[in-house]
């Protein structure tokens, strides 16, 4: 399942009702013309994009600048997605292998998954349940963050082109001339789920084990509230497209040929063509909240939602964290810096985003406050700090060495 950011009915409907109005999509420079297959944010800062070539590209600013790296040019990237803690990254290469990262993005590391083929999509259950699909029906399932894998083969046919998951059990996978599988006992087996059309169908995305949408060409956006035992088509004229991103069940996008963007804020019943400021075509999109977005597509294409992001640790992104000594040996001194009295949730989580330490969790005054951190019962490793303030998100990394 894809994170999305959950605001209050009125503040949500008021930034997508002035971000609508203004269609504020910019053409970015990515100084590369590969083809940009997915796209991934952790915070509205940070995210990162992928392309065949082992390229990877990462932003800090919101998507406004990018750098690039090689993670091994022989081995094509495709599906790219970070677990909702935004700790652990999984990327799909063309050999049945994955990229991942422990680290929030900074380093990464082959992993095998014992399919032969990749290149198509994986898509997170749950901070510790991660899935991925290969293109000619195979699948494959981490309990682990993506440590090791079981292969858990589709039975499909089709070309697979697109994944999503609800929880430790469900997955599905929709692939060309309309294919639309499902599993509810973590992929022991597969069955079928009526999708109405022949069309190809690209990407889809699960809100819930209930609430659903799949992007697809010719016309479709298909939608489900019943966990796929039925799909309805909700696009209007011209809606199609490769990606999408719903931030609720009511307000997303889909993305696709010639640069086409296409909003609902209705859950499909109606559609409003963005500018997006590019002709070319865009693969995927996706949203760190409600003001701020990427779409990635060919010839290095990357189009960005929003104004200017500060840092992370700026005023604008609300609480400012601090940790010294870090890395930590056995405690150290996290300080939070909040500029107006707000609710304030502060923990720590490990690797596997799991949960293992709650630093606050509760109202703040204004102004700088100092909060003991003891790791004497945690194992050495690295772990990441998020501190919450209403729609703001600050992370850390934190290093345990002994």
């Amino acid at each position: 399942m894809r994170p999305f950011a959950i605001l209050s009915s009125l503040s949500l409907a008021l930034l997508l009702a002035g971000a609508a109005a203004a269609q504020t999509w910019a053409p970015q420079s990515s100084g590369t013309s590969a083809t940009l297959s997915d796209v991934h944010f952790v915070s509205p800062t940070t995210g990162f994009a992928v392309a065949d070539g082992g390229l990877l590209l990462s932003t800090t600013d919101g998507g406004t600048t990018w750098s690039s790296r090689v993670l091994n040019a022989a081995l094509d990237n495709q599906g790219l997605a970070f677990n909702a803690a935004g700790s652990v990254g999984i990327i799909v290469t063309d050999a049945g292998s994955v990229w991942r990262s422990t680290d929030g993005g900074a380093t990464w590391a082959l992993v095998p998954t014992g399919m032969s083929d990749g290149r198509a999509a994986v898509a997170w259950g749950t901070d510790a349940v991660v899935w991925v699909a290969g293109r000619d029906g195979n699948a494959a399932v981490s309990t682990d963050a993506g440590a090791t894998w079981t292969l858990r083969p589709t039975g499909s046919a089709e070309r697979t082109e697109g994944m999503a998951a609800a929880g430790a059990q469900e997955a599905w996978v929709v692939g060309r001339s309309g294919e639309i599988r499902h599993t509810a006992n973590g992929g022991a087996s597969w069955t079928s789920q009526p999708s109405g059309t022949a069309s190809d169908l690209k990407d889809i995305q699960m809100l819930d084990a209930s609430t659903g949408y799949i992007a697809g060409n010719d016309n479709v956006v298909l939608k489900t509230t019943n966990g796929g035992a039925t799909w309805t088509n909700v696009a209007t004229a011209g809606v199609s497209g490769d990606g999408l991103f719903f931030l609720d069940a009511a307000t997303g996008w889909v993305v696709g040929d010639v640069g086409q963007i296409w909003f609902t804020s209705t859950g499909g019943a109606s559609w409003a063509l963005q500018a997006s400021g590019t002709a070319q075509a865009l693969n995927r999109v996706h949203f760190a909240n409600a003001s701020r977005g990427v779409a990635v597509g060919d010839a290095g294409t990357i189009v960005r939602f929003g104004g200017v992001v500060a840092a992370e640790d700026g005023p604008s992104a609300g609480v400012a964290l601090e940790i010294a000594p870090n890395p930590v040996r056995d405690r150290a001194a996290v300080t939070l810096s909040v500029p107006l009295a707000a609710q304030v949730r502060a923990v720590v989580v490990d690797a596997l985003g799991r949960r293992v330490a709650v630093l606050h969790d509760g109202p703040l005054a204004a102004g700088t406050h100092h909060v003991a951190l003891g790791v004497a019962a945690l194992p050495s490793g690295v772990y990441t700090v998020h501190v919450t303030s209403g729609e703001a998100t600050t992370r850390r990394r934190l290093t345990v060495a002994r």
